[in-house]
């Protein structure tokens, strides 16, 4: 059987997550343009973050405690964390192991084989970083549960510039035939300012990589496609 891959462990640790009752997301931006979380796991007020590879290394602990201000909690996951117990117990960073299972391999009761199912073990616990609400509460959002799967090498995640034109194709399917200056002005957009929102937007719509709205006349109207991909202007705010 091949070794896990990145997608497969953080599959697990998902599973694993929802079991226990939290909300998850995935590929979340943390930095505009910039990091992201594998894995966002929130239940009641306090948001976790999960960071996974195929092996654990200083590198990734050096991630994990990178992630800190984000979060209330922060986790590294790998498939043996064995190598790095002692320091994340020091630094307070949570260790999960995490085995995955496969219906063509099998392990041993007594004599009897069984199927050898995926599992989680929560080696070494977080701390508890943070105790006010964060800022990363407000940028989580449904699509990030089903946008992008967490260690996906394929890309495709949630960004801003997605959650943008979701909401610009949302305000123009209510109110077809307006302006994109209205439109734009109904829809919370991350640009640094209303200008540079209608010019990227009015450029990404005749580009044809909003699927969601098209212009006729200088008026926007809703089409039947949705809102796909991410090669769009994404400015900073």
């Amino acid at each position: 059987m091949k070794p896990a891959s990145e997608a497969d462990l953080a599959r697990v640790v998902v599973e694993w997550l929802t079991f226990r009752g939290f909300d998850v997301y995935q590929e979340v931006e943390l930095v505009a343009r910039g990091i992201r979380a594998d894995i966002v796991a929130r239940r009641g007020p306090e948001l976790t973050i999960v960071e996974t590879k195929t092996s654990a290394s200083l590198a990734l602990v050096a991630q994990a405690m990178e992630r800190r201000r984000f979060a209330h909690r922060v986790y590294l996951a790998a498939p043996s964390v064995r190598g790095v117990v002692e320091l994340c117990d020091e630094l307070g960073i949570g260790a999960l192991a995490v085995h995955v299972g496969d219906e063509s391999t099998y392990a041993w009761r007594g004599e009897t084989p069984f199927a050898n199912p995926s599992s989680v073990d929560e080696i070494v616990q977080s701390r508890r970083w943070n105790t006010r609400p964060l800022k990363l509460a407000s940028k989580l959002r449904p699509e990030h549960k089903t946008a992008c799967a967490a260690g996906s090498p394929t890309g495709g995640h949630w960004s801003r510039w997605r959650d943008t034109c979701a909401q610009l194709a949302r305000v123009v399917a209510d109110e077809p035939g307006m302006s994109a200056a209205c439109a734009i002005a109904k829809t919370r957009h991350h640009y640094a300012s209303a200008k540079s929102a209608r010019a990227s937007l009015l450029r990404d719509i005749e580009r044809g990589v909003i699927p969601g709205v098209r212009v006729e006349a200088g008026l926007l109207y809703p089409n039947n496609a949705g809102v796909e991909g991410g090669n769009g202007s994404e400015e900073q705010t």
